[in-house]
């Protein structure tokens, strides 16, 4: 016997059957299930569950290229890098178009390109990718590529570099040509001066050494594309200069009962100077301090000699002998002249004691129309033409450095017929 179920035709024989059916993947699980249910049912056949028949799989993701810019190259320099693809069913198919530079190629499997281009500039190229899904699916971007030209080749130019001093500052920077910056420096043989630090950065070479003799070392300079220069130097440190004192031995002179300050003078040397006095005194209240300063206020007139040595930081020294004179303080001892007489002659003399000479006289108000003052030397002379009796304020000033000392005095001048 024969059992037409959907077309399907099963043969019924006196042995039961089960016949295991489970609908396609495409029919509609509404249209079989109520037949089913009842086959089932009968024992006639054995069935799958129709409620639990599998979904459909999923299909393969949206192909797309994911590189988004192509990285720079060199002219004659090896290049490589890889466009991207994603989604899609692989393997992958790359092409582009129009072809890349001389000498790069596009790896039609892996998207990868490589080679060493030989010529400068920018293109612009179109890569295409396939995938393997039936239909296959496609897309494309544009992208451009530049190769730049080589940079200069990276070149320390600095041969030699100067001497120092011991004490003193030193400051140089070692130069290059060339490369791509930023440039990166270092020390990989020997060692700079004591006290002398090299900048990574700028190739700097700074301090204040503190030692004498030469120093050897080498220099490498590497840009960021790699290449790199070396370079041997030496730098020698000599002694500083001793201290050699510059002030006049003789000093300003000083006056009793005024401040008196002078700053001693020296060159070279090293670090700080120091000075003392080692032979003779000074001028009583007055003292030197270790910068030099010779300061106070001198009670006593007279000159003074006295010997000062300045030593610098490394024990080197030089002395100078000095004097000093303090003067008695600048005043007029005149307290009064002799009268004159109209058209007669007149000659008469202003005195000074103390101070510094040469001396300067002035006077105030003028004197009587055919009298002069000698500003040199306080001499008052000619021949009056009128009567006179006023009281003049005569001023003198001495040459006292740094600071003149001045001096005034009222005296009467009479003039009569």
């Amino acid at each position: 016997m024969v059992f037409y179920l959907l077309g399907i035709t099963v043969p019924l024989t006196d042995r039961p059957h089960k016949i295991h059916i489970t609908p396609p993947a495409r029919t509609a699980r509404g249209l079989w299930a109520p037949f089913l249910s009842v086959v089932c049912l009968s024992g006639l056949i054995g069935c799958n569950d129709v409620s639990k028949a599998p979904d459909p799989a999923p299909g393969p993701g949206a192909l797309a290229i994911v590189s988004l810019s192509l990285p720079d190259g060199v002219v004659n320099q090896p290049y490589a890098t890889t466009v991207g693809g994603s989604g899609g069913i692989t393997p992958y198919q790359w092409s582009v178009s129009p072809l890349l530079p001389r000498s790069l190629t596009l790896d039609p499997s892996t998207g990868a390109i490589s080679g060493t281009p030989e010529i400068v500039g920018t293109t612009s190229h179109t890569f295409a990718l396939h995938d393997a899904s039936n239909p296959a699916q496609s897309t494309q971007v544009t992208l451009s590529l530049t190769i730049n030209a080589a940079p200069a080749v990276l070149a320390i130019t600095t041969t030699s570099l100067p001497s120092g001093t011991v004490g003193q500052q030193y400051s140089r920077t070692i130069q290059a040509t060339g490369g791509t910056a930023p440039l990166s420096w270092s020390i990989v043989a020997g060692a700079l001066p004591q006290n002398v630090a090299f900048n990574s950065q700028t190739g700097l070479v700074s301090g204040t050494p503190t030692a004498v003799g030469t120093s050897n070392f080498t220099v490498r300079v590497v840009d960021t594309t790699g290449q790199a220069d070396t370079q041997s130097l030496s730098i020698l440190i000599n002694p500083s200069a001793p201290p050699n004192i510059t002030t006049a031995s003789a000093l300003p002179g000083g006056t009793v009962g005024l401040p008196y300050s002078q700053t001693l003078a020296a060159s070279g040397g090293t670090g700080t100077l120091v000075w003392s006095r080692t032979v003779g005194s000074l001028p009583a209240n007055l003292a030197l301090n270790p910068a030099g300063i010779i300061s106070g206020t001198p009670t006593n007139t007279g000159t003074s000699t006295f010997t000062v040595r300045v030593t610098d930081a490394l024990s080197q020294s030089d002395s100078q002998q000095f004097s000093l004179t303090v003067s008695a303080a600048l005043t007029i001892t005149t307290t009064s002249l002799d009268n004159g007489r109209v058209r007669r002659s007149y000659d008469e003399t202003l005195r000074s004691s103390g101070g510094t000479a040469p001396f300067t006289w002035t006077v105030s108000p003028p004197l009587p129309a055919g009298l002069v003052l000698n500003a040199a030397t306080g001499n008052i002379s000619g021949t009056p033409s009128s009567t006179s009796n006023v009281v003049y304020d005569f001023t003198v000033r001495d040459s006292t450095t740094p600071t003149n000392q001045t001096f005034t005095k009222s005296i009467r001048l009479r003039v009569t017929n």
